[in-house]
């Protein structure tokens, strides 16, 4: 057992029998909002963050409201507004860090009252603050406990210069190499100007995901683009938000469509992003995985198995526009990564 893990059971137990918290272990523990290292801290929150999560996926929904809550100073709200920022809701993490509610003793509270109702054993509790210390170090290359890293790492997706993805069986799309798997159809589409290939609708099971890549030189590109993509939501009458899920940060919209003549619906996706460099990729998510509660993961493993390849320029004379060669345009931001068909 490392030190850290140690040292969170030793303060978990500390509160579980006496109900708080002694100076000592405060400054054991080493709070940080926006943690900069490992910490017993931090293994307390990512492992009342695993729980969560762990609770989500079996279809349970943590009751915000209960007496063991309210004792410890908890009350609905509070617990609420926790709860959803541990499982992503980043509006959540902005409403609790301006409220000041993520502390140790609210995370230890919830913790407690998680561990008690799902009378989970000594050995498990050892078990999950290792689970938890085995993710800090990507929660701290985000440099925000609410959050993963970004791609580059452990998983993508990729730029063609770098090597995690070598050894896939990838299918040449030009711009992008997306992964090739049994049943999984492929669609083009074309830009409106009808000149170039732009972007590629793959479908598996009962979830499609369009994918899309662009010219970024800034390393903020996605964040812009999400902004942009809000307003247009909120201007259309739908609803937004932003989570922190598998792939990072991504939007969960809601918006109105026509179904047919006088029958209006909504339209219910999730907008996925990813810096890389030089370059922005989007995925927009539809049917079964592009719902608030799915279980449905492949779109999001698909998507960290795209490799992006920006310097890729159309050859053939399908790609041909009546301006000239499009392979000579220069190249700017928000430029779509042109595509093309397979071989």
């Amino acid at each position: 057992m490392g030190k850290f893990v140690s040292s969170a059971m030793r303060i978990l137990h500390e509160f579980r029998t006496h109900d708080f918290v002694s100076a000592e272990s405060e400054i054991e523990a080493g709070w940080e909002d926006r943690p900069t290292r490992v910490t017993p801290a931090l293994l307390l929150l990512l492992a009342t963050k695993i729980l969560l999560q762990l609770r989500r996926e079996a279809g349970e929904e943590f009751p915000v409201e209960t007496p063991a809550l309210a004792a410890r100073g908890l009350g609905r709200d509070e617990t609420g507004t926790m709860v959803a920022a541990l499982v992503g809701d980043l509006s959540a993490v902005r409403v609790g860090r301006g409220e000041g509610l993520f502390t140790l003793r609210n995370t230890l509270v919830l913790l407690t009252v998680l561990l008690d109702a799902g009378t989970v054993r000594e050995s498990e509790v050892t078990a999950l603050l290792q689970a938890a210390e085995d993710t800090a170090d990507e929660f701290l290359r985000a440099e925000d406990p609410f959050r993963l890293a970004g791609r580059g790492v452990e998983v993508g997706p990729w730029d063609v210069s770098e090597r995690g993805w070598q050894g896939t069986d990838l299918i040449d799309l030009g711009g992008l190499r997306v992964p090739r798997e049994p049943g999984v159809r492929i669609e083009l589409n074309r830009a409106p100007s009808g000149d170039l290939v732009e972007a590629v609708v793959v479908k598996g099971r009962q979830t499609g995901l369009q994918l899309q890549a662009y010219h970024a030189t800034r390393p903020d590109a996605w964040e812009r683009a999400r902004e942009r993509l809000a307003a247009g939501v909120l201007a259309a009458g739908g609803e937004i938000r932003a989570w922190a899920g598998r792939a990072g940060v991504e939007l969960r919209c809601e918006v109105p469509v026509e179904k047919g003549p006088g029958v209006r619906g909504v339209s219910v996706n999730r907008v996925l992003g990813c810096d890389g460099p030089g370059w922005l990729l989007r995925g927009i998510v539809t049917g079964e995985g592009g719902a608030a509660e799915t279980r449905d993961e492949w779109a999001y493993e698909f998507f960290e198995r795209i490799v992006v390849v920006p310097s890729f320029q159309p050859t053939s004379a399908a790609f041909l526009s009546p301006s000239g060669f499009v392979g000579l345009r220069p190249v700017s931001d928000n430029q779509p990564i042109p595509l093309r068909r397979p071989d």
